[in-house]
C-alpha cells in the first residue's frame, strides 16, 4: 500500500499538484486521468520518489518513503516512463537491468537472477527475441521487454506512465491485459492513461485530476456516475455493454 498525505509538488518552485490525499490499495490497478497539463505525470513521479515533493508525506507499508535507502526502495517500487531513449542492447541484457538492485558489489548476476530474468521473458512471450537488439523490435514488443524488466525487478508497486502511448490498438489492449496479469500476481499498479475508456474499463480505482488537485478518487462506476469526466473534459458519455460476456465499455463524444 502507498499513501500520499497533503502532497504538493512541481518544478523550479512552481507548484503543479497540491492537496493530494490518496491511498493506492495493495493488489489493485489505479489509473490517473485528466486533461493535458493537469499534473498526472508529476503525481506519478512524486509518488515514486523520482520527484521530491514541496510538502506532505508518502508512506509505503507504514514507513515514510524518505526512510528507505535507494536500493531498498528499488526493491519496493519500479517506474516505467513514457518517453525513453531506445538503447543499443539485447532483450536479455535489458531485462537483466531489472535485477541490478539485487546484485552485489561485483554486479555479477547469480543463478537466481538469471532464473528470474528467464521467467520474466517467458511470461512476456519474448523468448524468440532473446538475443535481438531492442532497436529491431516493434513498439509493442519493446514495451513488453520493458515490462519484463519491471517483472525482473520484482517490486510490489509498479508505476507506469502512459504504457499504451504510440501503440496501435491491438498492442494497447495486449499491454492492458498484461497489466491485469500484474494485478493477478499481487502487484499494485498505478498508471497514467490517456484513453478514458480504457482507464475506466481496466482499473479498480480512478484518480481524476483537475488543475493539479484530485477532483474525485473512486471506482470507475462511481467516477463515471459523478459526471466529473464530462464536466472537466467538456464531453458527453455513455456506458454500453458489449460482447458475449456483457462487458462494460465507455463511450465519450462531443
Amino acid at each position: 500500500m502507498i499513501k500520499l498525505r497533503n502532497i504538493s509538488a512541481g518544478y523550479n518552485k512552481v507548484e503543479i499538484i497540491k492537496n493530494i490525499n490518496v491511498t493506492f490499495e495493495e493488489g489493485s490497478i489505479t489509473s490517473i486521468i485528466g486533461k493535458n497539463g493537469c499534473g498526472k505525470t508529476t503525481l506519478l513521479r512524486t509518488a515514486s520518489n523520482l520527484l521530491k515533493p514541496f510538502g506532505g508525506e508518502i508512506i509505503i507499508d507504514s514507513k515514510d518513503i524518505r526512510d528507505y535507502h535507494n536500493k531498498g526502495l528499488a526493491k519496493k517500487i519500479s517506474f516505467l516512463p513514457q518517453l525513453r531513449t531506445v538503447p543499443n542492447i539485447t532483450v536479455y541484457n535489458l531485462v537483466m537491468h531489472g535485477r541490478y538492485p539485487y546484485l552485489g558489489f561485483s554486479r555479477t548476476p547469480q543463478k537466481k537472477d538469471k532464473e528470474i530474468v528467464e521467467q520474466a521473458i517467458e511470461r512476456m512471450k519474448l523468448k524468440q527475441h532473446l538475443s535481438k537488439n531492442i532497436q529491431q523490435l516493434s513498439g509493442g514488443q519493446r514495451q513488453k521487454v520493458y515490462i519484463a524488466m519491471v517483472l525482473a525487478q520484482n517490486t510490489d508497486i509498479i508505476f507506469l506512465d502512459e504504457p499504451t502511448t504510440y501503440l496501435d490498438v491491438n498492442h494497447q489492449l495486449e499491454i492492458l491485459e498484461i497489466v491485469k496479469k500484474l494485478k493477478e500476481m499481487g502487484k499494485t499498479v498505478i498508471m497514467v492513461l490517456h484513453d478514458l475508456s480504457n482507464a475506466l474499463t481496466y482499473s479498480d480505482k480512478i484518480c481524476l485530476l483537475n488543475n493539479g488537485e484530485v477532483s474525485i478518487y473512486d471506482t470507475p462506476d462511481a467516477v463515471f456516475a459523478s459526471k466529473e469526466i464530462e464536466r472537466i473534459f467538456n464531453v458527453k458519455s455513455e456506458q454500453v455493454v458489449v460482447g458475449d460476456e456483457a462487458k462494460k465499455q465507455y463511450v465519450f463524444y462531443i
